[in-house]
């Protein structure tokens, strides 16, 4: 039997986003993140490019009309429980189980709220890129452009938010009411629980700072004298955890990465 898709890492793709499967506040455009057996959070390009024009600053944060409120399908219980597990970790929750009170409910459906967007432009990325140098002695710079297997990709655009909604609904799609006072005693003083309507069923929880749960990445190419630049889809391989000590907080230091003559390289 085929192993059933797990919506968790796909949900924001139709919006053009890729997943943080673990939100976290830290994760920022000009990060990198690789992919060979698995993806992980790299650290910042800038650790290991060294260029003669200034790295390019991010836009300030500006509302995200495409994702802002919007819903996403209907998802399991099983997967929804994960998404909003992982949401309410990151915005200072004890490790929530939500099980109990989430007992009546077969499917939710999620809708982030204060979304805003932090973005670099492909063509500011592209003039840091073009007059920059390597440190070809890192050993996952080897790793990673020695193996054609091996991709990196550069974030260009993040999603943050402070606030998520969670609509719960039967096996047949007639909304139902959650344990709010449960879930309160749960989630613990960080994060607030709010009800949209009499019935209990829609709920929204806020933290006290916004995290990064989505990002793009640009495709890059580099033949061995120049680079190219182009768009890439968003997919579920492309969605990453990044462990944090203590469980919220900046990203835990990885090992960084560079961009070396003869490598494929995946931004987006």
């Amino acid at each position: 039997m085929a192993k059933k898709k797990d919506p968790s890492i796909t949900f924001l793709n139709k919006f053009g986003y890729n997943v943080v499967k673990l939100p976290r506040v830290g994760i920022e455009p000009m990060d990198l993140i690789g992919k060979d057996e698995t993806t992980q959070w790299l650290g910042r390009l800038s650790s290991v490019w060294k260029s003669s024009v200034p790295e390019p600053l991010p836009s300030p944060p500006h509302t995200a009309a495409s994702v802002n409120g919007q819903k996403s399908d209907e998802l399991d219980l099983s997967f929804g429980i994960k998404i909003l597990a992982n949401a309410l970790a990151a915005f200072g929750a004890t490790m929530p189980s939500l099980d109990v009170a989430y007992n009546r409910a077969r499917k939710v459906q999620f809708a982030y709220t204060n979304v805003t967007s932090t973005v670099v432009a492909p063509l500011d990325a592209g003039n840091y890129l073009a007059s920059g140098t390597l440190n070809t002695n890192n050993p996952v710079v080897q790793h990673y452009f020695e193996n054609e297997d091996c991709q990196a990709f550069l974030i260009l655009d993040v999603l943050k938010s402070d606030s998520i909604t969670v609509t719960a609904t039967d096996s047949s799609g007639v909304q139902v009411g959650v344990d709010i006072p449960a879930i309160q005693a749960t989630v613990g003083a960080n994060v607030t629980v709010k009800s949209n309507n009499a019935s209990n069923s829609s709920i929204t929880y806020t933290g006290s700072s916004p995290v990064t749960f989505a990002f793009m990445v640009d495709e890059i190419q580099f033949d061995g004298a120049k680079w190219s630049l182009s768009g890439a889809a968003p997919s579920g391989g492309l969605a990453f955890a990044v462990p944090a000590a203590g469980g919220t907080g900046a990203p835990a230091p990885a090992a960084p990465i560079l961009l070396g003559t003869g490598c494929r390289v995946n931004l987006r």
